[in-house]
């Protein structure tokens, strides 16, 4: 394959890497913090097995892309340079890996303690690679890239696990809106926060940030982030009071919204996915 290949395969690998650890975080949170009821776990199996084995894919395609980067794209196994590509992601690899195992089987076996443990190992396995190691003193960079990708992983699966599907009452989807509102409320703003000093560190100075593409690509996915939240907060503020007053216009309301939402997630994801391929911090 060629460069070009390898930088489109590498920045596909990065958009499912990234959709499927948010997601998979995101279950076992939801699991972990009660915000799904312990009777609809079942359900969430099926979703977690199939986030999960869809990460590990990805988690296994990007330790051989960057083989075969690093080989001239001949080889996406080659046995000498495995060792090299091991020794940049092998720690990350390891975390996610078992972090996925751990969020799989703690909401297949309905432990909350462990299906927690897995989305912390997923989430601090991002901030063992990529530009927060790149920094010439990381410092605390790879523990709040952690707190950040674990924040984030809790709001993307919301727009799932609170769509007003038929086999949701209206009496669970309330408590189910309420439950994660009252988390959302302290953990969001942390998001956002998070968000602005992580681009602000990791592009390097204000400058970096408005004139360089990774700069902009941060600065995209926050303003997308900032929208979300906007959106969130009508969530919370109206329509919730809407589905309880008036559940069938508040479950209209509430699909346009969470669909809303998804398209962002969408949009901030593959921003995020370009900055840390198609982009990059300057050297």
């Amino acid at each position: 394959m060629t460069g070009d290949e390898l930088s489109l395969l590498q920045f596909a690998d990065r958009i499912g890497l990234n959709l499927f650890a948010l997601l998979t975080i995101g279950f076992a949170l939801h699991v972990a913090l009660g915000v799904v009821e312990r009777d609809a776990f079942a359900r969430m199996r099926r979703r977690i097995a199939l986030t999960g084995a869809l990460l590990a894919a990805f988690i296994v395609m990007r330790l051989g892309v960057l083989v075969a980067q690093m080989g001239g794209g001949a080889n996406f196994l080659d046995p000498d340079l495995l060792p090299l590509a091991w020794m940049a992601l092998g720690d990350s690899t390891l975390a996610m890996m078992t972090g996925t195992l751990a969020a799989i089987c703690g909401v297949w076996f309905g432990s909350r303690v462990i299906a927690c443990l897995g989305a912390l190992a997923i989430s601090f396995g991002f901030g063992l690679t990529g530009h927060a190691q790149g920094l010439t003193d990381p410092g605390l960079v790879p523990i709040l890239v952690a707190v950040h990708v674990l924040i984030a992983g809790f709001w993307v699966a919301a727009p799932i696990n609170l769509y007003p599907a038929g086999v949701l009452d209206d009496a669970r989807l309330l408590d189910r809106l309420r439950r994660f509102s009252v988390i959302a409320v302290a953990a969001i703003p942390i998001l956002i926060a998070l968000g602005l000093w992580l681009a602000w560190t990791l592009a390097g100075n204000a400058q970096k940030l408005l004139d360089t593409t990774y700069g902009l690509l941060l600065l995209a996915k926050l303003a997308i982030s900032i929208v979300a939240t906007s959106l969130g907060a009508v969530n919370r503020q109206v329509i919730t009071a809407r589905v309880a007053a008036d559940p069938v216009i508040g479950r209209k309301w509430l699909r346009v919204t969470l669909l809303c939402e998804m398209s962002l997630f969408a949009a901030a994801i593959f921003a995020v996915s370009a900055a840390t391929t198609v982009g990059g911090p300057d050297a």
